[in-house]
Protein backbone atom coordinates (compact mmCIF):
# COMPACT_ATOMS: atom_id res chain seq x y z
CA UNK A 1 0.00 0.00 0.00
CA UNK A 2 1.33 3.41 -0.97
CA UNK A 3 2.53 5.40 2.06
CA UNK A 4 2.04 9.18 1.95
CA UNK A 5 3.13 11.78 4.50
CA UNK A 6 1.30 15.14 4.38
CA UNK A 7 3.40 18.00 5.81
CA UNK A 8 0.91 20.85 6.16
CA UNK A 9 0.21 23.20 9.09
CA UNK A 10 -3.32 24.20 8.03
CA UNK A 11 -5.43 21.67 9.90
CA UNK A 12 -8.53 21.76 7.68
CA UNK A 13 -6.57 21.24 4.47
CA UNK A 14 -4.43 18.50 6.03
CA UNK A 15 -7.56 16.67 7.19
CA UNK A 16 -9.15 16.99 3.75
CA UNK A 17 -6.07 15.63 1.98
CA UNK A 18 -5.63 12.78 4.47
CA UNK A 19 -9.28 11.77 4.19
CA UNK A 20 -9.33 11.87 0.40
CA UNK A 21 -6.13 9.89 -0.07
CA UNK A 22 -7.17 7.28 2.49
CA UNK A 23 -10.39 6.86 0.55
CA UNK A 24 -8.22 6.23 -2.52
CA UNK A 25 -6.57 3.29 -0.79
CA UNK A 26 -3.37 4.89 0.51
CA UNK A 27 -1.79 4.86 3.96
CA UNK A 28 -1.64 8.52 4.98
CA UNK A 29 -0.19 10.39 7.96
CA UNK A 30 0.10 14.10 8.69
CA UNK A 31 2.78 16.33 10.20
CA UNK A 32 2.60 20.08 10.81
CA UNK A 33 6.29 21.03 10.76
CA UNK A 34 9.73 19.86 9.70
CA UNK A 35 10.33 18.53 13.20
CA UNK A 36 7.19 16.37 13.28
CA UNK A 37 7.94 15.28 9.71
CA UNK A 38 11.35 13.99 10.83
CA UNK A 39 9.69 12.06 13.65
CA UNK A 40 7.18 10.50 11.25
CA UNK A 41 9.93 9.49 8.81
CA UNK A 42 11.93 7.94 11.64
CA UNK A 43 8.90 5.84 12.59
CA UNK A 44 8.18 4.70 9.02
CA UNK A 45 9.62 5.78 5.71
CA UNK A 46 6.94 7.17 3.34
CA UNK A 47 6.88 6.69 -0.43
CA UNK A 48 5.75 10.26 -1.14
CA UNK A 49 5.87 13.47 0.91
CA UNK A 50 3.35 16.25 0.24
CA UNK A 51 5.17 19.37 1.39
CA UNK A 52 3.76 22.82 2.10
CA UNK A 53 6.31 25.61 1.68
CA UNK A 54 4.89 28.00 4.30
CA UNK A 55 5.59 25.98 7.42
CA UNK A 56 6.46 27.22 10.92
CA UNK A 57 9.97 26.80 12.34
CA UNK A 58 11.54 25.65 9.05
CA UNK A 59 10.55 26.74 5.55
CA UNK A 60 9.43 24.05 3.11
CA UNK A 61 12.15 24.94 0.61
CA UNK A 62 14.78 24.29 3.29
CA UNK A 63 13.08 20.99 4.14
CA UNK A 64 13.05 19.93 0.47
CA UNK A 65 16.76 20.68 0.17
CA UNK A 66 17.45 18.76 3.35
CA UNK A 67 15.49 15.74 2.11
CA UNK A 68 17.38 15.78 -1.18
CA UNK A 69 20.78 16.19 0.49
CA UNK A 70 20.14 13.33 2.88
CA UNK A 71 19.69 10.69 0.20
CA UNK A 72 22.43 8.06 0.17
CA UNK A 73 24.03 6.73 -3.06
CA UNK A 74 21.70 4.15 -4.57
CA UNK A 75 18.77 5.35 -2.48
CA UNK A 76 15.85 6.50 -4.68
CA UNK A 77 14.94 9.07 -2.02
CA UNK A 78 11.52 10.48 -1.32
CA UNK A 79 8.98 11.50 -3.90
CA UNK A 80 8.18 15.14 -3.05
CA UNK A 81 5.08 17.00 -4.21
CA UNK A 82 5.08 20.65 -3.16
CA UNK A 83 1.65 22.10 -2.28
CA UNK A 84 1.71 25.84 -1.72
CA UNK A 85 -0.02 29.17 -2.21
CA UNK A 86 3.14 30.58 -3.79
CA UNK A 87 2.30 30.62 -7.49
CA UNK A 88 4.98 32.85 -9.03
CA UNK A 89 7.29 31.34 -11.63
CA UNK A 90 10.27 32.20 -9.43
CA UNK A 91 8.77 30.23 -6.55
CA UNK A 92 8.09 27.24 -8.81
CA UNK A 93 11.68 27.25 -10.01
CA UNK A 94 12.94 27.55 -6.43
CA UNK A 95 10.81 24.61 -5.29
CA UNK A 96 11.78 22.38 -8.19
CA UNK A 97 15.46 23.20 -7.83
CA UNK A 98 15.22 22.39 -4.12
CA UNK A 99 14.28 18.82 -4.99
CA UNK A 100 10.51 18.73 -5.55
CA UNK A 101 9.24 16.35 -8.23
CA UNK A 102 6.00 18.28 -8.83
CA UNK A 103 4.81 21.75 -7.79
CA UNK A 104 1.07 22.29 -7.15
CA UNK A 105 -0.52 25.64 -6.30
CA UNK A 106 -3.42 25.99 -3.84
CA UNK A 107 -6.37 25.77 -3.89
CA UNK A 108 -5.87 22.09 -4.59
CA UNK A 109 -8.00 19.88 -6.79
CA UNK A 110 -7.86 16.49 -5.06
CA UNK A 111 -7.99 14.64 -8.37
CA UNK A 112 -4.96 16.56 -9.62
CA UNK A 113 -3.15 15.83 -6.36
CA UNK A 114 -3.87 12.11 -6.71
CA UNK A 115 -2.63 12.18 -10.30
CA UNK A 116 0.55 13.97 -9.19
CA UNK A 117 1.24 11.31 -6.57
CA UNK A 118 0.73 8.58 -9.15
CA UNK A 119 3.09 10.33 -11.57
CA UNK A 120 5.80 10.64 -8.91
CA UNK A 121 5.47 6.97 -7.94
CA UNK A 122 5.66 5.82 -11.57
CA UNK A 123 8.64 8.09 -12.22
CA UNK A 124 10.47 6.51 -9.29
CA UNK A 125 9.62 2.97 -10.33
CA UNK A 126 6.87 2.17 -7.84
CA UNK A 127 3.34 0.93 -8.29
CA UNK A 128 0.20 2.95 -8.85
CA UNK A 129 -2.16 3.96 -6.05
CA UNK A 130 -4.74 1.36 -5.08
CA UNK A 131 -8.31 1.50 -6.31
CA UNK A 132 -10.71 3.77 -4.49
CA UNK A 133 -12.60 2.60 -1.44
CA UNK A 134 -15.74 4.75 -1.41
CA UNK A 135 -17.95 6.08 1.34
CA UNK A 136 -21.43 4.53 1.29
CA UNK A 137 -24.72 5.95 2.57
CA UNK A 138 -27.33 3.34 3.45
CA UNK A 139 -30.47 5.43 3.87
CA UNK A 140 -32.71 2.42 4.56
CA UNK A 141 -30.50 1.41 7.50
CA UNK A 142 -29.71 4.99 8.61
CA UNK A 143 -25.96 4.54 8.55
CA UNK A 144 -22.77 5.73 6.85
CA UNK A 145 -20.12 3.19 5.86
CA UNK A 146 -16.57 4.58 5.89
CA UNK A 147 -13.74 3.43 3.58
CA UNK A 148 -12.27 1.61 6.56
CA UNK A 149 -15.45 -0.46 6.92
CA UNK A 150 -16.93 1.17 10.04
CA UNK A 151 -20.71 1.72 10.13
CA UNK A 152 -21.70 5.03 11.73
CA UNK A 153 -25.35 5.24 12.80
CA UNK A 154 -27.13 8.39 11.62
CA UNK A 155 -30.13 10.37 12.76
CA UNK A 156 -32.92 11.31 10.34
CA UNK A 157 -31.56 14.83 9.90
CA UNK A 158 -28.02 13.50 9.26
CA UNK A 159 -29.34 11.19 6.56
CA UNK A 160 -31.18 14.10 4.93
CA UNK A 161 -28.02 16.22 5.17
CA UNK A 162 -25.83 13.64 3.42
CA UNK A 163 -28.26 12.33 0.78
CA UNK A 164 -27.72 15.16 -1.79
CA UNK A 165 -23.97 14.52 -1.84
CA UNK A 166 -24.49 10.85 -2.63
CA UNK A 167 -27.22 11.55 -5.18
CA UNK A 168 -24.96 13.96 -7.07
CA UNK A 169 -21.31 12.92 -6.52
CA UNK A 170 -18.64 15.62 -7.03
CA UNK A 171 -21.29 18.36 -6.96
CA UNK A 172 -21.31 21.47 -4.79
CA UNK A 173 -24.52 21.64 -2.77
CA UNK A 174 -25.49 25.23 -2.10
CA UNK A 175 -26.27 26.39 1.41
CA UNK A 176 -29.77 27.50 0.49
CA UNK A 177 -30.54 24.03 -0.89
CA UNK A 178 -29.46 22.42 2.38
CA UNK A 179 -31.25 25.08 4.41
CA UNK A 180 -34.53 24.45 2.57
CA UNK A 181 -34.09 20.69 2.81
CA UNK A 182 -33.40 20.69 6.53
CA UNK A 183 -35.54 23.70 7.50
CA UNK A 184 -32.67 25.42 9.33
CA UNK A 185 -30.62 28.58 8.85
CA UNK A 186 -26.93 28.84 7.90
CA UNK A 187 -25.80 28.57 11.49
CA UNK A 188 -27.89 25.44 11.91
CA UNK A 189 -26.26 23.83 8.86
CA UNK A 190 -22.77 24.63 10.15
CA UNK A 191 -23.64 23.13 13.53
CA UNK A 192 -25.02 19.93 11.95
CA UNK A 193 -21.93 19.52 9.79
CA UNK A 194 -19.61 20.16 12.73
CA UNK A 195 -21.37 17.61 14.92
CA UNK A 196 -21.42 14.99 12.16
CA UNK A 197 -17.69 15.44 11.51
CA UNK A 198 -16.96 14.95 15.21
CA UNK A 199 -19.25 11.92 15.34
CA UNK A 200 -17.58 10.17 12.40
CA UNK A 201 -14.09 10.90 13.71
CA UNK A 202 -15.01 9.70 17.21
CA UNK A 203 -16.71 6.48 16.12
CA UNK A 204 -14.68 5.54 13.05
CA UNK A 205 -11.34 7.32 13.51
CA UNK A 206 -11.72 8.79 10.01
CA UNK A 207 -12.21 12.35 8.80
CA UNK A 208 -15.55 13.02 7.12
CA UNK A 209 -14.54 14.67 3.81
CA UNK A 210 -17.41 17.15 3.82
CA UNK A 211 -15.65 20.29 2.63
CA UNK A 212 -16.87 23.82 3.34
CA UNK A 213 -16.69 26.12 0.30
CA UNK A 214 -16.98 29.71 1.43
CA UNK A 215 -19.90 31.65 -0.06
CA UNK A 216 -20.95 28.56 -2.03
CA UNK A 217 -21.89 25.62 0.14
CA UNK A 218 -20.47 22.16 0.71
CA UNK A 219 -18.88 19.37 -1.32
CA UNK A 220 -18.05 15.76 -0.48
CA UNK A 221 -14.35 15.55 -1.36
CA UNK A 222 -14.00 11.78 -1.68
CA UNK A 223 -15.41 8.94 -3.80
CA UNK A 224 -18.91 7.79 -2.91
CA UNK A 225 -21.02 4.77 -3.82
CA UNK A 226 -24.82 4.39 -3.91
Amino acid sequence: MLDVLVVEDHVDLAEEVVSYLRARGMTVRAADSGRTMDQAIAERRPDVILLDLGLPEEDGVSIARRLAAGVRPGDPGFGVVVITARGRVEDRILGLNAGADIYLVKPLDMRELEAAIGAVVRRRGGGAPLAARPWRLETSRWRLLTPGGTAVSLSDVEVRLLTPFFDAPESVIERRVLADRLAVDDRGIDLLVHRLRRKVESEAGEILPLRTLRSRGYAFAAPVAP
